[in-house]
């Protein structure tokens, strides 16, 4: 026998085996057990999840030959096997895609009235009806009404919308639902076991995952990654498949994005794209971590389709994170799913995603790393953090023994400046007006020689950037007193520019005075 694709292999063949749809089979059972079929049927629901299959398999109980009206189709009799092996002739099925016209439903109707070949009923599947042109729904809508006794119609449809609501009056209408994780995971399990391929839970479980509801991508998926895998399938087999992070990357990037990190955060990114992944596989998957830190803050867990060890990470970044900082967080990356079009920087929506999340939502960059978020032996991100954070208290330990004096702060007062633009963009700027004065009971006073930039610098936010500033280069932790100062702070100029100038403007922006020369009435500035 000729090898087929998983999903035509093991497509159900009874109602019995249809897989997550069991609204729908029932009522059709049970209508097909009392003998009151209808003669139009209206099949609607996402790709994949068993429209045309149950069409089908209504076609054949339709035709069954066999007595008892509760088990058919028996997929025993002759008319069984000649619907599954497809040669049953009063079975027809349109594409509306490709057969969409007025002259289309014209052929189709004048064909109707012809009594079927083999069976008691001819079956007209037509697909994709939403397709059809308006005219076209208009030439069929007689036909639906009142069609031949001998004839009953099963239209399917991705896009309901789309259809007439005079045709769907005319239908009896079945909804499909997306299949359930576990029903698409005991299906792949069940197909595997037939199939003698060896598979982990975890790599079914992520096939499952990915499929969105839709079993036949679900198998399809498993047949192509039992090809790559000859006949066993991992999870990181599937993952280099579809082209998606490790569930421990997706919660890295998403605890870096929870403190702030924006340099751990896009150095994480950068690091899973060229390894392969796609871009926006990984924005979908911070878009689905990011729904379980959102359920997790209203008391839903019970509801995230993720490992214990994820739920607990979620939980660690829900306290981090207030609601409309989370919903924020979801709009940006939920964008980056739908707008990652830039092929020459991949990542780049990613990037910008990142960003904004952090800077919109106001997150206090702090100098604290995590340090209860559960340990993992791959999680690098998690490791450093808590190294540094070990690191601090050592520091600090040490700090009342070896406090910097004021001469080693001048000292590097220029690096300081130079590396306080990671914790804000703007500091860099006004830092560049100040100067340490002088250390009193662990309290550093900082001279600033403009008004403005003490009240730009005065706000809690900035002070606690300041000391982390400080920190990150002295290694210990000073209480902040900002006084404006007379002193120059650089020989080449005096420094002084008022607070409603357009320089002062532009030094909070990032600007740097180089060369002053003053006239008249007038003052030049070059940048």
């Amino acid at each position: 026998m000729k090898s087929r694709t998983l999903y035509l292999k093991w497509r159900p063949s009874t109602f019995n085996e249809v897989v997550g749809q069991n609204a729908v089979v029932h009522t059709i059972q049970n209508a097909i057990a009392a003998d009151k079929t209808v003669h139009a049927y209206l099949f609607s629901g996402p790709r994949g999840t068993g429209k045309t299959t149950v069409a089908r398999i209504l076609a054949k109980a339709l035709n069954c030959v066999n007595d008892d009206l509760t088990i058919r189709p028996c997929d025993a009799c002759e008319i069984c096997k000649t619907v599954s092996s497809g040669r049953f002739l009063d079975l027809i099925e349109i594409d509306a895609a490709s057969n969409n016209s007025v002259e289309d439903v014209r052929d189709l109707r004048d064909k109707i009235n012809y009594s079927p070949g083999h069976g008691s009923y001819k079956v007209y599947i037509i697909d994709e009806v939403h397709m059809l042109s308006g005219a076209a729904f208009n030439a069929l809508l007689k036909t639906l009404e009142e069609p031949p006794p001998h004839v009953v119609f099963v239209l399917a449809t991705t896009e309901l919308h789309k259809v007439p609501a005079t045709v769907m009056s005319r239908c009896q209408s079945h909804t499909f639902r997306r299949i359930s994780t576990n029903d698409v995971v005991g299906r792949l399990s069940e197909i595997s076991e037939k199939e003698n391929i060896e598979v982990e839970d975890d790599a079914l479980h992520e096939i499952a995952k990915h499929s969105t509801g839709s079993l036949r991508d679900a198998v399809s998926l498993l047949d192509q990654v039992m090809m790559s895998e000859k006949n066993s399938v991992t999870l990181l087999g599937v993952q280099n498949i579809i082209g998606i992070a490790s569930e421990d990357i997706v919660s890295d990037i998403v605890v870096a994005l929870s403190k702030g990190y924006i340099d751990d955060g896009l150095i994480l990114i950068n690091d899973a794209v060229n390894d392969g992944v796609n871009p926006r596989e990984l924005a979908s998957q911070i878009v689905s971590f990011l729904r379980g830190v959102l359920l997790c803050s209203t008391g839903n867990d019970n509801l995230i389709d993720f490992s214990g060890e994820m739920i607990s990470i979620m939980k660690e970044c829900e306290g981090c994170l207030n609601t409309n900082q989370i919903v924020l967080m979801l709009k940006e990356f939920d964008n980056a799913v739908r707008d990652n079009l830039v092929v020459w920087h991949p990542q780049l929506s990613l990037e910008m995603a990142f960003v904004n999340s952090v800077q919109k939502s106001d997150i206090k960059v702090s100098v604290d790393r995590i340090d209860e978020i559960p340990k993992r032996d791959s999680d690098m991100l998690l490791e450093n953090t808590s190294h540094q954070k070990d690191s601090e208290e050592n520091n600090n330990t040490q700090s009342n023994g070896n406090l910097p004096n004021i001469s080693d702060l001048k000292h590097s007062w220029k690096e300081i400046v130079s590396n306080s633009r990671k914790f804000h963009h703007t500091l860099p700027a006004l830092l560049e007006w100040c100067s340490p004065v002088k250390i009193e009971d662990d309290t550093l006073q900082i001279g600033v020689k403009e008004e403005f930039a003490i009240v730009k610098l005065e706000q809690s936010e900035m002070i606690s950037h300041i000391q982390n500033a400080i920190f990150s280069s002295t290694g210990h932790k000073f209480d902040i007193q900002l006084t404006l100062s007379d002193t120059d702070l650089d020989e080449n100029y005096d420094g002084s520019v008022s607070d409603d100038s357009v320089v002062a403007i532009g030094i909070e922006l990032g600007a740097k005075i180089k060369e002053r020369s003053l006239g008249d009435n007038s003052e030049q500035i070059k940048k």
